[in-house]
């Protein structure tokens, strides 16, 4: 089989410094102890999606060991470290003024999945980077949009418990993203305006390998409602609505083609190979609970199989 190339997968974000949550750490491979330095940081981006104002706090998630496998430094560390001691959160500085602009071109979108303590697959989008720099505010021009190929592996209107496609129109696609060492990404995209849903759901097929352009919005907005008790005053309630979406907002109105498009079986080679790896994740998390694991979600027969 021939060796699948690393799909195209960046990410750009510019925006303030909102909170910086880095420090150093250390592992364990080949009996030897590495030191790194890991953790978070989001950056807060004022942005228009879809025709909207948004205002979103993107998290990144950044990692580097110390020093390469020549033994010599590793600048991706030296580029965290400078991050978590020289740059001023929102949240250090109390408020915007003081806080630094950043921007990150390096990163990718990635997962985050483990299998909690009763045996389900809990997944959700990460971004990763290993770099980022400080930039003046006049030179800010906030954004966070991404570019990726993908193989669309499911598609179809968002519905409702009962079936029924929810309004205003929603189209997600369950992308496949190709990454390094014959990996894949297994991520969820959505389609929100008119032009972009026709485009979509007419020129994109399961199975074919395009290429989407679009933002990211993650949001977390504080709903305050009324519970009503069975007699006397009803209580105030607040509930936190948090939103990690990938919006499609451009990319090829057809296919790609040739050496540019992913075969079947380097794809279903993929999902194997990632299906095994989730079974040792919820064998392990099964023996770190002691409890027997719940069977994962899969998805319907007319989409590939994921492998979950």
């Amino acid at each position: 089989m021939v060796e699948m190339r690393q799909a195209e997968n960046k990410v750009r974000i510019e925006g303030i410094l909102a909170e910086n949550d880095i420090e150093y750490g250390s592992y364990v491979k080949d009996n030897k102890t590495v030191e790194c330095i890991r953790g978070s940081i989001k950056v807060l981006v004022e942005q228009v999606i879809n025709g909207e104002n948004t205002v979103n706090e993107i998290p990144v998630f950044m990692f580097s060991p110390k020093y390469k496998n020549d033994g010599k430094p590793n600048p991706s560390y030296e580029s965290i470290e400078k991050i978590k001691n020289e740059y001023t959160s929102i949240a250090a500085a109390g408020g915007r003024n003081g806080a630094d602009y950043i921007r990150i071109t390096g990163a990718q979108l990635g997962m985050n999945e483990y299998f909690n303590p009763n045996g389900q697959l809990v997944a959700f989008p990460r971004i990763r980077a290993s770099f980022a720099q400080k930039i003046t505010k006049e030179n800010c021009k906030p954004e966070a949009t991404f570019v990726a190929e993908m193989v669309v592996a499911n598609q179809g209107y968002k519905t409702d418990a009962d079936g029924i496609e929810v309004e205003p129109k929603v189209y997600n696609i369950k992308g496949i993203i190709p990454g390094y060492g014959g990996k894949v990404e297994v991520m969820d995209f959505v389609c929100s305006t008119e032009n972009v849903i026709s485009a979509v759901s007419t020129y994109w097929e399961n199975g074919a390998t395009v290429k989407a352009a679009g933002r990211l919005n993650f949001t977390s907005t504080t709903e305050t409602y009324t519970e009503t008790q069975g007699f006397g005053e009803s209580i105030e309630r607040t509930r936190t609505r948090t939103i990690s979406e990938l919006v499609i907002t451009g990319g090829s109105p057809e296919p790609l083609e040739g050496e540019f498009a992913y075969t079947n079986e380097q794809i279903s080679a993929a999902l194997a190979k990632r299906k095994n790896d989730l079974e040792k994740l919820k064998a392990e998390a099964s023996n770190r609970t002691r409890r027997a694991p719940a069977p994962a979600n899969t998805v319907s027969n007319a989409a590939l199989d994921l492998g979950f």
